[in-house]
């Protein structure tokens, strides 16, 4: 074989490794994910793009409070949405405070001012709807931070363990949000 025809073989090849890896980092390292709606705003923007960690996503990796992707078999997609209820927890709103296991948590991560707006925006007088649900061991109730605009684990269930692809990111586009997901 002439030496031409060797760097093209070794080229083809290197191009083929490149792609096997590249294939294997966003299957089993990290996802990229389109926001597909508003159900997290004012945390998340419709159209956005993000760069998903999916290894270790485990019951030590996943905490109250984390963004997660999902695969939801009832709405047989992908969908992004913030962990509320840990497996055995009691999770409870009353006029739009949330008390885990009786305890009343702060909700840092809502923007207070959107919020208001919401409630305004839809003539309403709770962003979230008083309710109470005690979460299966081995289950993660998850909801929107758009509360008035999510279908989370209120009509969906709770999801189990495997029905999680990934854990927290990194805003990718538009360069605008560029930002960390936690």
């Amino acid at each position: 074989m002439d030496k031409q025809k060797r760097k093209w073989i070794a080229s083809l090849l290197e191009m083929l490794g490149v792609i096997v890896l590249t294939v294997a980092i966003f299957k089993f390292v990290v996802i990229p994910v389109r926001i597909d709606g508003i159900s997290m705003e004012n945390t998340l923007h419709d159209q956005s793009v993000a760069m998903i960690n999916a290894i270790g996503v485990s019951e030590e990796n996943i905490h109250r409070f984390d963004i997660v992707v999902l695969y939801s078999d009832k709405l047989d997609e992908k969908i992004i949405k913030r962990v509320i209820g840990m497996p055995g927890d009691t999770v409870e709103f009353k006029q739009d405070e949330l008390y885990i296991n009786g305890e009343k948590m702060n909700q840092d991560f809502l923007d207070s001012d959107f919020v208001e707006q919401s409630k305004i925006t839809y003539n309403v007088s709770q962003f979230t709807d008083d309710f109470k649900v005690k979460v299966d061991e081995g289950k993660y109730f998850v909801m929107g931070d758009n509360r008035l605009r999510s279908t989370d684990s209120r009509e969906l269930g709770a999801f189990t363990l495997d029905d999680i692809i990934g854990v927290k990111g990194l805003v990718i586009y538009p360069f605008s949000d560029i930002q960390w997901i936690d």
